[in-house]
């Protein structure tokens, strides 16, 4: 005679719409399994402490007074969320009536199966005991109703509170990347418009070649610096205008290469990865060499990975802070693939023999890099 199990309270169920037919035919049966074993271990129970003639008739009369109570109950619980009425007195009004008429119909229903005498089965003995028992087991089961809705309710307020923190530090995350990824060397900026003073009293052709990589170099930026991220091949015609304009600046002081596969092109990568890489090693590889020197950037890819590499043939190691991994360029790279990447990518610094530097990135390819652990994509 244990009547429904899930039982909704106020909190829940007045805002929700009715389910739908099939999700209440399924939490109905799911709830007659529950109240048909319910029944089973008490008409157990009443059978061992010598309550009625054997357990079979104990059992016909649990299980036909436990459904009913269970029906009413569903019933009544129904009406009321039908009309949006569903309070917590309303549903202690249901309850009550769901327990009197049910133990009266359940023990009616129970005599006729058995064959007994109804006149017997509506005693006011045996109907008390059996209100005294359907209350007990009604308490006990809606306190245990009330105990999985609470948890429920817990356990959707943690998800939803993992959920909001997850997507503030993603929404703060987006904001550092785009922050790292927009900062423009001002010295190059500063430099290349004193040069270009220059050229314009004394080479205007070089001049207007100057501004017009200078302009395609800071559009491809612009766009970059509002990207989530662009593929390599967009990369390299960054990298390509950049030095290009360098060349204008620094003259036979500086040669440069680009080599960039057919298999990597379309690969996508960060933003302004690269450019950092070029500027330090321009910064404290070429232009501190009265000679000048060379950059050369490449890709190669393997099954899981791709590397790029940024070589030059300049000063090398130990000659300043920046060489040495300190420079802002290099750690702004190695906080952008910490943050997108964890541990999956990484920035070497090397000798370039017989000298120079050659920084090396090295990047999980999108296949097999699997989900973003920090929620950024590359």
């Amino acid at each position: 005679m244990i009547p429904g199990t899930h039982v909704e309270f106020p909190s829940a169920a007045a805002r929700l719409p009715a389910p739908a037919a099939n999700v209440l035919l399924a939490g109905f049966a799911r709830e007659g399994v529950i109240v048909v074993i319910g029944n089973a271990l008490i008409a157990a129970a009443l059978t061992a402490v010598g309550i009625g003639k054997s357990f079979f008739g104990n059992l016909v009369f649990s299980e036909a007074i436990g459904l009913s109570i269970m029906l009413l109950l569903d019933l009544g619980r129904f009406h009321l969320q039908r009309r949006n009425a569903l309070t917590g007195p309303r549903l202690a009004v249901a309850m009550v009536l769901a327990i009197v008429l049910g133990a009266a119909l359940g023990r009616g229903v129970a005599s006729l199966l058995l064959g007994l005498d109804l006149r017997k089965a509506f005693a006011t003995k045996d109907l008390a005991l059996t209100g005294w028992i359907a209350l007990t087991a009604t308490l006990l089961v809606t306190w245990y109703g009330w105990s999985r809705t609470r948890i429920a309710e817990l356990s959707e307020q943690v998800a939803r509170a993992a959920w909001q923190r997850e997507a503030a530090e993603r929404t703060a995350l987006g904001a550092r990347l785009q922050a790292l990824q927009a900062q423009i060397e001002p010295h190059f900026l500063f430099n290349t418009l004193a040069t270009l003073d220059s050229l314009i009293a004394s080479d205007p052709p070089r001049a207007r070649t100057l501004l017009a990589s200078l302009n395609r170099f800071l559009r491809a930026t612009l766009e970059a610096s509002r990207a989530q991220s662009e593929t390599l091949a967009a990369q390299f015609k960054v990298l390509d205008a950049m030095l290009a304009v360098h060349a204008m600046r620094l003259g036979p002081r500086l040669a440069y290469a680009l080599d960039l596969p057919r298999d990597c092109a379309d690969l996508p990568v960060p933003p302004m990865l690269l450019q950092p890489l070029v500027e330090n090693a321009l910064k404290h590889g070429i232009q501190g060499a009265v000679e000048g020197g060379r950059i050369d950037v490449s890709a190669r890819r393997d099954a899981q990975h791709l590397e790029l590499s940024v070589a030059d043939t300049g000063s090398g190691f130990g000659t300043t802070p920046g060489t040495q991994g300190a420079g802002v360029g290099l750690a702004n790279v190695r906080e952008r693939l910490t943050a997108l990447y964890g541990d999956r990518a990484s920035l070497t610094l090397i000798e370039n023999v017989p000298h120079g530097l050659v920084a090396r990135v090295r990047l999980p390819l999108p296949d097999a890099a699997g989900a973003n652990t920090n929620g950024a994509a590359p």
